[in-house]
């Protein structure tokens, strides 16, 4: 199951609206982060993704470093653009951290995890676009556009436990 553990992202985007929730309207927030990492993280979204548009890198190239044990780090189509993925997952818990300690981090429980998209780079790497959609709390406003204004944040990814897992495939 998908999980980053303060990770370092760009938080790109921040769209507020409201939501019914029976006969109330909350308010809700969907909040876009792009992150970078080792193409390594394809194998936990889905085990083809990377053998798909990696390979291992052709003699006369430049060689990969296999220091996370990484061996497909050649691209297979370099003219290929980002590639939705467009998967969600319910359930996720949502920490957004500031890279100053003296802040305290944002929590959004039972949040909804879309992995939208991502972009394969020359060497081994990917960019991930994170899109998370979660309710949030009046008290959040304010530290939410900080974290926003701020733009380079860490962030920690929690998905739903198992139990949760089986009680949203038996809805």
């Amino acid at each position: 199951m998908f999980q980053l553990e303060k990770h370092d992202a760009e938080f790109s985007h921040l769209s507020l609206r409201k939501e019914n929730h029976g006969e109330n309207r909350v308010p809700a927030a969907t909040i876009t982060f792009t992150a970078a990492s080792s193409s390594l993280i394809l194998d936990i979204i889905d085990k083809k993704l990377r053998p798909s548009f990696y390979e291992e890198p052709s003699s006369g190239s430049q060689q990969n470093l296999p220091i996370d044990g990484n061996y497909l780090t050649a691209l297979k189509f370099p003219y290929l653009k980002e590639q939705k993925i467009g998967m969600k997952i319910k359930g996720y818990e949502l920490e957004i951290h500031s890279l100053l300690e003296h802040i305290e981090p944002l929590f959004f429980a039972d949040a909804e995890l879309v992995i939208e998209k991502v972009s394969f780079i020359e060497g081994g790497s990917v960019e991930l676009t994170l899109k998370v959609n979660t309710t949030i709390e009046s008290d959040d406003f304010a530290p939410l556009l900080e974290a926003w204004d701020r733009g380079s944040v860490s962030i920690s990814l929690t998905p739903p436990s198992a139990a949760a897992q089986q009680e949203d495939l038996a809805a």
